[in-house]
């Protein structure tokens, strides 16, 4: 089975299918590859079922050099007011914004408070955005998705499902 292999410092196997049906395997530095063969064997209908599933799915836009600029440009200029008046509202202040060209995450928030959003928010509809910010937000104060994170979400964001109007 051909497979892209990844390792790093992590601590548990993870594969993942992509859209064209490549397989990628993420590994502890040290886990060996008759383990990682053996746990691939174990996952083989999974991940045959995935691959039938993602080698019909488009491998998704290329954006030239300029218009990735374009679209950080556009991001930060849209999602900074935002994070300056949910910040005040949520009596937060992160240590600073950046904007990425991470394609399977919207944003994030690193462990120093710096917020993270991915160029794809550019043309993103201003309500999504807004969750997106109070999401990465809520993590200054709880840097998990504990019950209390998730309910210092649904105070901020009138679009959070289950959210009760008033």
């Amino acid at each position: 089975m051909e497979y892209q292999l990844i390792r790093s410092r992590r601590k548990t196997l993870e594969i993942s299918v992509k859209p064209g049906g490549l397989l990628v395997v993420r590994a502890p530095m040290r886990l060996s590859k008759a383990k990682i063969e053996e746990f691939l064997l174990h996952k083989q209908q999974w991940i045959l079922q995935k691959q039938k599933q993602m080698a019909e799915k488009p491998i998704g836009p290329d954006y030239s050099p300029e218009e990735i600029l374009q679209r950080k440009v556009r991001t930060l200029e849209r999602v900074t007011p935002r994070v300056a008046y949910f910040a005040e509202q949520i009596g937060v202040q992160p240590a600073g914004i950046r904007v990425t060209e991470a394609r399977k995450r919207w944003g994030s928030c690193s462990a120093k408070n710096r917020l993270n959003f991915s160029f794809l928010l550019a043309d993103k509809p201003p309500e999504f955005i807004d969750s997106v910010v109070i999401h990465e937000l809520c993590h200054i104060l709880h840097h998990d998705h504990s019950p209390e994170f998730w309910a210092l979400v649904r105070r901020y964001d009138a679009h959070f499902p289950g959210k009760r109007p008033g």
